[in-house]
């Protein structure tokens, strides 16, 4: 879910949180994945597919990262009306001679960039056994990103000033000039046209059925692939899960700044440390826990890292540094476990060594966001219900909280966008489709146990809880959370696992 506007997050959270500070799972016997067990009959070449083009586009730790572009109509309904690109990339499973097929992530938002897929965060297996396939929504970072409309100003200024007639005014015009902008993206910025994109990306890619990994917002985009294209799903983790039944009110509330800045600075230095390196030392944990040979911090990483911190800030911040220049890339991870053994024993120059190197450049250009109001309207305004002029909008955010009317002010306009009165509401699939595995801390502050607990009801799905607050378990260190979802995209097993209740 995108902090409230106006907060954008530094390139290093949104990676932690691409499903944990970054933020990003049926047995057979219970509507598990379709397919699920075996090997795919014939591995995807990897050259280009129905006349898709990759071209190499490596990071920091993928350097067989592969990019293309898909062609898509702006209006789905349209399909012979005007179009635009989706930048996707894909990682090409290791282990080609067990693949089982594509992987597609999806980190939420709206608005981060999709095409990074944070491989090194997700459980070792899943890189091995699926073309990891990540893209850009529509309208966002290289997938046709829509002009910048700016703040609502004077909206704002009128709310706090308690003129309503002069807000709903500004609100329309806001709504006017933004999608005069958008143009013909405005009204097709919504969940529901991702879900097409997704479905054009499946063709383009020759497989017939996909694999889901949809963390945060994004598992909006599962359960409505899930309801549209049933028989093209294999199988859908949802870590994190938004319910899109909710008003709107309440959907933009959830993502406010106040419910963000919840998630990761709740408690003392220590524990916001902890909080961080968990998920920074995602992957890095998963692979000294399976490895402890060539890891000397194997027990217990986040600890001993949080030892080498110390209990000063000087300590905190370089131990944090380090991760965050060694945790994405796998390449220094036993450079990692090094510097942290060392540290322990009164060493810390691998740490500063580390730390120097800094986090990748390069991640961070791919991990940003698109945080425009326009943006984030074109969305929030046709994936939920709100009510029908400015004025109601604004009461009904006073109901909520009296203390809302600074983000009640970006939701005004809502009343005047185009392609709204279809929320998604209810999403609900046929008996035939395979059963998700929903993923859910208990006190994450993005998305609500409720919330998880009503979309595994409506989608039969079973349902993996962990005692904590990560937002998206699977990229955020939750170690049960992240081989649950292994388990079930690889195998269909829902099997408990001890430290998950």
């Amino acid at each position: 879910m995108t902090p409230r506007l106006g907060k954008a997050p530094s390139s290093l959270s949104v990676l932690s949180t691409l499903c944990g500070v970054t933020a990003l799972l049926l047995g057979t016997g219970c509507g598990g994945p379709t397919g699920s067990s075996g090997t795919a009959d014939h591995p995807s070449p990897l050259r280009s597919q129905r006349g898709l083009v990759w071209k190499g586009c490596p990071l920091p730790g993928q350097p067989g990262r592969q990019c293309t572009t898909v062609k898509v109509p702006v209006d789905p309904a349209d399909a012979g009306g005007p179009r635009l690109g989706i930048a996707v990339s894909r990682l090409p499973a290791s282990d080609r001679s067990r693949r089982i097929g594509a992987l597609v992530w999806n980190p939420g938002g709206p608005g981060i960039s999709g095409a990074y897929v944070p491989a090194a965060q997700l459980p070792p297996e899943l890189g091995k056994r699926f073309d990891l396939i990540g893209f850009d929504p529509r309208g966002s970072g290289r997938s046709a990103a829509v002009p910048a409309c700016g703040e609502a100003a004077a909206v704002a200024e009128a709310l706090e000033g308690g003129k309503r007639a002069a807000a709903a005014a500004a609100a329309r015009t806001y709504a006017g000039t933004c999608t005069k902008k958008l143009g013909a993206m405005a009204g097709h910025l919504g969940t529901r046209s991702v879900a097409e994109d997704l479905d054009a990306i499946r063709a383009a890619l020759g497989e017939e059925k996909l694999s889901l990994l949809m963390g945060s917002y994004g598992t909006l985009l599962g359960q409505q692939y899930l309801a549209a294209h049933p028989h093209r799903v294999r199988a859908v983790v949802l870590d994190g899960t938004m319910d899109p039944a909710v008003q709107g009110v309440r959907a933009a509330l959830d993502a406010s700044g106040s419910a963000q800045d919840k998630a990761y600075t709740s408690g003392g230095p220590e524990e916001k440390a902890r909080q961080q390196l968990q998920s920074m030392l995602s992957g890095f944990t998963l692979w000294c826990r399976d490895g402890g040979a060539h890891c000397p911090v194997s027990a217990d990483p986040v600890g001993r890292a949080l030892t080498a911190g110390g209990h000063q800030d000087k300590g905190r911040k370089e131990v944090l540094a380090a991760a965050a220049a060694g945790g994405y890339v796998p390449a220094r991870w036993p450079e990692l476990a090094r510097a942290l053994d060392a540290a322990a024993h009164g060493d810390r120059a691998g740490l500063r060594t580390l730390a120097d190197k800094g986090f990748p450049e390069q991640l961070r250009a791919e991990a940003g966001s698109t945080l425009d109001l326009g943006y984030n309207l074109g969305v929030y305004c046709t994936d939920f219900a709100w009510p029908g002029t400015p004025n109601a909008i604004a009461d009904a955010f006073h109901t909520a909280d009296k203390e809302s009317s600074f983000t009640a002010a970006d939701y005004l306009p809502c009343a005047a966008w185009p392609g709204r009165g279809r929320p998604l509401g209810k999403i609900t699939a046929p008996a035939s489709a395979p059963r998700p595995l929903v993923i859910n801390g208990t006190h994450d502050p993005r998305t609500g146990i409720a919330s998880a607990r009503a979309v595994a009801r409506r989608l039969d799905a079973k349902l993996v809880t962990f005692t904590g607050r990560t937002h998206i378990a699977t990229t955020g260190g939750v170690e049960c959370a992240q081989r649950a979802a292994a388990r079930f995209l690889v195998s269909g097993s829902t099997e408990p696992l001890p430290a998950c209740g």
